[in-house]
C-alpha cells in the first residue's frame, strides 16, 4: 500500500506521520492527520485528501473542521480533523424539493406526502438546498454529485417531530427504519466536488460473510483483540407510539387522552400484518420476552401539529414511516443486544471489504464456548503511524438483532 496525503493540493504524504481514515455508512466519513508544526501548512477550511493506493482511488475526501498545535519542550505536532461533504447537511435546513407544490418550503413542508420513498425523498431535499436563485429557496453547494436515488423502496410517508428540520435529522429518522441507506463515494472531478451520493433502500453492501471471515482463536487466527458485549439495560417489550397532535372529543374536550394515530402490536398496518415476516418474527420476540423477563414497556410521543389529522378526526393519517420504525426498534430491543467488537491483526483485511457489507466473524470455544455469525459494516478506519504497517480498526458493526 502506497499513502498519498495532500493538503489544498500540496503533497504532504511525507510528513503525515500519523493518521486515519473512516469510512461510514450514513454518517458523514472522517479523516484525522498528524503533521510536525513546522511542516503543518492551511487550517480549518482546507481540503484534506487520502488514499491508499498513490492517489488513485480516495479513500477520503473533506474539509478540515478543526485543526490544534500542540508543542512540548522539544517538539511539535499539528493535528487535523476533516469530514466529507455529508457533514454539511446538519447546517441545512429540509426543504421541499424543486418537484413539489411549494419548493423551498421548511417551515411545513409535505415532502413526506408527495415523495413516500425514502431515496427520491432525499433527492429533492439535496437538490432544493443546493438552489442558491434566491435565499427563500435554498443555500447553494453540497460539494456532492448527485448519483444513484435507487425507486421501488417502501411507503415511508408520515409527518416527522416536527419542523423546521435539518437535512442530517430527516435523513436519521429514514435510516432508523432500515429501509434508507446513504453512501458517500470520495471522488475529484475538479471544481469543488468532493464526492458522489448514491441513496439506497436498505440493502446496500455485499454479503462477503462465506469469503471474508474474521477468526479469533480459531481458523486463520486473523483477529487480535475480540469484545463481545451482551446487554439488556435498554430491551423493551411492550412498545407504543403516539403521534400528535392530541385530537379534541366530546368526551374528551381537552384532548388529553386521544392522539391523532398510535403505532403499537395489533396495528393492521405494520408490515406483514398479521401472520408473515417481519411482523410474525416481531410478535414472536416480543412475547417470548414478555415470558421470560417480564413486561417491559416504554410509551414514545410525536407530538407535532400535522395537516393529517386537523379536521379529519376518523381518518387514517398516512405514517408508515412511524409503522416501519416501530418494527425496527421493536425487534432490536426484545431481547438482550450482542455486540461482537473485533479488531483484525495488522495489515490483514484492507480492501476485501467495504461499508454495507456482511462479513463473517467467528471465536474459538475458549470464548465462552466460541460463536459464529455475520455482521454489516457501519464504519472502518484504516490508520497508520511512522514505525508500522497500516492497520484496521476495531470494525463498527450491526447487532445480532439486525436484517430480519
Amino acid at each position: 500500500m502506497t499513502l498519498a496525503v495532500s493538503l489544498d493540493g500540496t503533497d504532504v504524504s511525507g510528513v503525515a506521520i500519523r493518521g486515519s481514515a473512516t469510512r461510514r455508512l450514513n454518517r458523514p466519513s472522517q479523516a484525522q492527520i498528524t503533521i510536525p508544526m513546522d511542516s503543518a501548512i492551511g487550517g480549518p477550511g482546507s481540503i484534506l485528501k487520502v488514499s491508499f493506493d498513490g492517489g488513485s482511488t480516495l479513500f477520503h475526501h473533506g474539509r478540515v473542521l478543526d485543526c490544534e498545535t500542540d508543542t512540548g519542550e522539544d517538539e511539535g505536532f499539528t493535528v487535523y480533523n476533516s469530514s466529507d461533504p455529508m457533514e454539511l447537511w446538519q447546517w441545512r435546513p429540509a426543504r421541499d424539493g424543486p418537484a413539489s407544490t411549494d419548493p423551498g418550503d421548511f417551515s411545513n413542508p409535505t415532502m413526506f406526502q408527495e415523495f413516500p420513498t425514502g431515496p427520491q425523498l432525499i433527492e429533492q431535499m439535496l437538490l432544493q438546498s443546493e438552489d442558491d436563485s434566491d435565499p427563500a429557496l435554498g443555500e447553494g453547494p453540497l460539494f456532492l454529485d448527485l448519483g444513484t436515488f435507487e425507486g421501488g423502496g417502501v411507503d415511508l410517508s408520515g409527518a416527522p417531530v416536527d419542523w423546521p428540520m435539518t437535512i442530517a435529522q430527516v435523513v436519521g429518522l429514514l435510516v432508523s427504519t432500515g429501509e434508507v441507506d446513504v453512501v458517500i463515494t470520495p471522488t475529484d472531478p475538479g471544481g469543488d466536488i468532493m464526492g458522489t451520493v448514491d441513496v439506497y433502500n436498505g440493502d446496500y453492501g455485499t454479503d462477503l460473510s462465506g469469503s471474508v471471515v474474521f477468526q479469533y482463536g480459531t481458523g486463520s487466527l486473523n483477529v487480535r483483540r475480540l469484545r463481545w458485549n451482551e446487554d439488556m439495560t435498554q430491551m423493551c417489550n411492550k412498545l407504543w407510539y403516539f403521534g400528535g397532535p392530541r385530537i379534541e372529543t366530546a368526551q374528551d374536550p381537552g384532548g388529553n387522552q386521544h392522539w391523532c394515530f398510535n403505532v403499537q402490536g395489533d396495528d393492521p398496518g405494520l408490515p406483514g400484518f398479521p401472520a408473515s415476516p417481519p411482523y410474525s418474527t416481531v410478535i414472536a420476540c416480543r412475547d417470548d420476552s414478555r415470558d421470560t423477563y417480564g413486561v417491559r414497556m416504554e410509551v414514545k410521543i410525536f407530538d407535532a401539529a400535522s395537516d393529517l389529522c386537523v379536521g379529519q378526526s376518523g381518518s387514517d393519517p398516512g405514517r408508515e414511516l412511524y409503522r416501519y420504525l416501530w418494527i425496527t426498534e421493536s425487534y432490536a430491543r426484545c431481547v438482550p443486544r450482542e455486540l461482537i467488537h473485533i479488531t483484525p491483526i495488522r495489515g490483514y483485511g484492507i480492501g476485501s471489504f467495504d461499508i454495507g457489507d456482511l462479513v463473517g466473524v467467528e471465536a474459538g470455544a475458549q470464548v465462552r464456548g466460541g460463536f459464529s455469525g455475520a455482521q454489516r459494516v457501519y464504519g472502518y478506519s484504516i490508520s497508520w503511524d511512522e514505525d508500522g504497517p497500516f492497520e484496521l480498526s476495531e470494525l463498527q458493526t450491526s447487532a445480532d438483532m439486525e436484517g430480519i
